[in-house]
């Protein structure tokens, strides 16, 4: 694991807003947060005051990743686990909350998939992106949720689906089987964990072409194509998914569990094709 533990001076943005710091003295654990919507997901909560741990594959990655985050005011941890192997899900969780006295939010973001058609797909590739997409957010959320029931915490729990599990994607009945499972978890999750004061909710972007070290290339006439897609007339952005993730978070949601709020600017809600 890395910390980083030297002075640093906040960079937040200057037209941040009067919610900055509504999560300070919050720490929070954002599993695939070195890069694409993990990874402005984790600047986000750190911009409203809460320390993070980011997970990734990479350790370079990793260490970047804390740095960065760092540099925003906070303090900043990082460890590197492939969310593929059960092993490594299992000890980052355990890590994680080892690593600080509270640990009060975990977003499971890290996800992946492989294009393929179902009948071209092995039992091996079939395994790993449950294992991913499934499992990992399965055993992350279960260590958290006995430590937190033993020790009084009134966490938060925010799950990352897909819009494909409201609308097909070529190729991806893996991924989106995976993900409408991580809904489903989502919905029991919140109904068993209600009682200790744990909530459990589920942002579900759709097109999000335009995040951190992504390699999907958008060519101008698919952006003038997708206004006649998307009703708000753009792609989604990191920072949509963010927001969302955040608002999950804060005090004043604390009412607010088993939902899953799809942030698609409107794509799937009428008949455009």
């Amino acid at each position: 694991m890395t910390e980083h533990t030297s002075p640093v001076t906040s960079q937040a943005p200057a037209d941040w807003g009067k919610g900055h710091g509504r999560l300070a003295g919050k720490t929070a654990l954002v599993t695939g947060g070195t890069r694409g919507l993990g990874r402005t997901i984790a600047e986000w909560l750190a911009r409203e005051g809460a320390n993070i741990i980011v997970s990734g594959r990479e350790t370079a990655d990793v260490e970047a990743s804390v740095t960065a985050i760092q540099e925003l005011g906070v303090r900043a941890w990082g460890i590197p686990a492939d969310l593929a192997r059960v092993a490594d899900a299992h000890a980052l969780a355990l890590q994680a909350l080892g690593l600080v006295e509270t640990l009060d939010i975990v977003v499971n973001n890290a996800g992946m998939s492989i294009s393929q058609s179902f009948w071209e797909a092995s039992d091996a590739e079939y395994e790993y992106q449950s294992n991913v997409n499934l499992r990992a957010p399965f055993i992350i959320c279960q260590h958290l949720a006995r430590d937190w029931i033993a020790r009084g915490v009134r966490g938060r729990i925010v799950n990352v689906s897909t819009i494909g599990v409201f609308k097909g994607h070529t190729d991806k009945m893996i991924y989106n089987m995976a993900k409408a499972g991580v809904q489903v978890m989502t919905r029991n999750m919140s109904y068993e964990l209600g009682p200790y004061g744990i909530t459990v909710n589920c942002v579900a972007p759709g097109a999000v072409p335009d995040r951190p070290g992504s390699d999907w290339e958008v060519t101008p006439e698919d952006r003038e194509r997708v206004k006649g897609l998307i009703p708000l007339g753009r792609f989604g952005r990191a920072e949509d998914i963010a927001t969302a993730v955040v608002f999950f978070c804060l005090p004043e949601t604390e009412w607010t569990s088993g939902q899953t709020l799809l942030t698609d600017g409107a794509h799937i809600s009428g008949l455009r094709e």
